[in-house]
């Protein structure tokens, strides 16, 4: 099932109705972009560069090569069914729209990303007549389990002048 959203984004519920968006839209059904779209709805985090969905496509369809899984992820991310996001690390990052805005914190030590529903844009005051069509909003940082090990060290590092 589809829900409509704001902006003509789609909630989608299932790799069908992903594939259906796209053959709606002129585009072919391809095992590669259903392999893509697969590894996509799987990730056990909720970013992953292209070189990981690579990794992963490879493991279903052993065919494909990683310009493929680019340029498929470029076009969904021109149908807004996934959002690349590029942090200060270099790479870019892809993850699925699936209807519920939310932004990221990442661990600098581990590369832990946590989702939080929290956006900064509804407290911002706009200038008027300026219409923001998309944001992003990343806070980079140091999750618990590194700032507690960073502690430890400190200690030990102490411990032993």
């Amino acid at each position: 099932m589809a829900v409509k959203l704001g902006k003509g984004v789609l909630r989608m519920h299932n790799k069908n109705e992903f594939m259906e968006q796209l053959r709606q839209r002129g585009y072919k059904l391809t095992k590669q972009r259903q392999a893509i779209l697969g590894v996509l709805m799987d990730l056990e985090k909720p970013l992953a560069t292209a070189q990981h969905i690579f990794e992963k496509v490879v493991e279903i369809n052993p065919g494909i090569n990683f310009s493929t899984v680019y340029r498929n992820l470029d076009v969904l991310e021109q149908e807004g069914i996934v959002r690349k996001i590029a942090f200060d690390q270099g790479a870019a990052y892809y993850e699925l729209i699936d209807g519920k805005h939310h932004h990221h914190l990442i661990c600098k030590s581990c590369g832990k990303v946590q989702c939080v529903e929290y956006c900064p844009l509804r407290d911002m005051p706009m200038k008027e007549g300026f219409v923001p069509t998309d944001h992003s909003f990343e806070v980079f940082g140091f999750c618990k389990e590194c700032m507690q090990a960073k502690l430890m060290d400190d200690e030990r590092r102490k411990g032993k002048e």
